[in-house]
């Protein structure tokens, strides 16, 4: 009898979602996108969860098999011992605030007839946050094995980010800020966060005089790669913004190279150079991942392996 685990890179607009096998890899057939409904009442956000499960358990062609685990690769802030999401203020998640997701799922499978059948004796699931989880993964099967030590930062609607050296997370150190956390970290006027992100250049768009009520980023792209001087600009500024928020952390921490991922990199030929520019004195390799969420969940298997038998429903 095969053993699966099923596992989630939870983002703002969209979940990605696979089916690993015993060895960690995803299963062919199982990789799938979903609307992430962030923005929907409590219930519904639960009731979508619990749908995702039984479509990816449904994905198994396997006639005898179990599934021994479900991971989550969650934005922070949250506990992801506890399993209680704690995010607010940033329009994504907002009516799951203080809500112990691990609980409410276990709850509701437990009411669906064809799951307790299918799960192992020691089924457990765990949330992680989905930077270190990409950082975890870049090191055993990505761009950061390369390197003994590496800044993994993701960009999409917030600023995530992970400091890795030889493999271990390093979240508690005078060398990195904490949690391994910059997205808090002051920057400019505010924090990171506001400004390495979607709503970060959709600042810089507005700054412009661009209407972004009826152009969005993957519009801002499409004019750049035509010609749209504007455009370029500002992919350019933004690119050059990622170099200077890096530039104090180069310095404290003094990784051998650092692993873009998240939505942003599908853009890379736009802002790419200009933070390569910003740091050119800095003795560090940039490195671009292209499928985050293959690197995401490698590091939620190895994070389930990690944890089998402790977390117990």
């Amino acid at each position: 009898m095969r053993k699966y685990a099923i596992v989630f890179d939870v983002g703002g607009l969209f979940i990605k979602a696979a089916v690993l096998s015993e060895l960690g890899k995803v299963v062919p057939g199982t990789y799938m996108i979903y609307p992430s409904r962030s923005k929907e009442a409590k219930d519904e956000i639960l009731s979508h969860l619990i749908d995702l499960i039984k479509q990816q358990t449904s994905r198994i062609t396997d006639k005898h098999f179990r599934i021994e685990g479900i991971g989550y690769a969650f934005p922070g802030p949250f506990d992801y011992d506890k399993g209680i999401s704690y995010i607010s203020g940033i329009d994504k998640f907002e009516e799951i605030y203080g809500v112990n997701l691990r609980e409410e799922l276990l709850s509701r499978l437990g009411r669906e007839s064809f799951f307790t059948y299918k799960r192992t004796p020691d089924f457990h699931i765990v949330f992680e946050n989905d930077a270190n989880l990409f950082a975890l993964g870049e090191y055993v099967a990505g761009k950061a094995r390369r390197y003994p030590k590496s800044i993994c930062i993701t960009i999409g609607t917030g600023a995530g980010s992970a400091f890795i050296e030889r493999g271990e997370l390093i979240k508690n150190r005078q060398d990195v800020p904490p949690n391994g956390w910059v997205y808090n970290q002051p920057f400019r006027e505010s924090i990171v966060d506001d400004y390495i992100s979607k709503r970060g250049i959709l600042r810089l768009m507005s700054d412009a005089g661009m209407d972004t009520a009826n152009l969005d980023i993957k519009n801002l792209a499409e004019l750049a790669m035509d010609g749209d001087a504007e455009a370029i600009g500002i992919f350019k500024r933004f690119g050059e913004m990622i170099g200077e928020m890096l530039v104090p952390f180069l310095r404290s921490f003094q990784p051998d190279a650092v692993v873009i991922g998240g939505q942003i990199v599908k853009s890379k030929a736009l802002f790419l150079e200009s933070t390569k520019a910003v740091l050119r004195n800095y003795p560090i390799t940039l490195e671009i991942t292209d499928e985050t969420s293959i690197s995401t969940f490698a590091g939620v298997s190895r994070l389930l392996a990690q944890q089998k038998n402790v977390m117990k429903p």
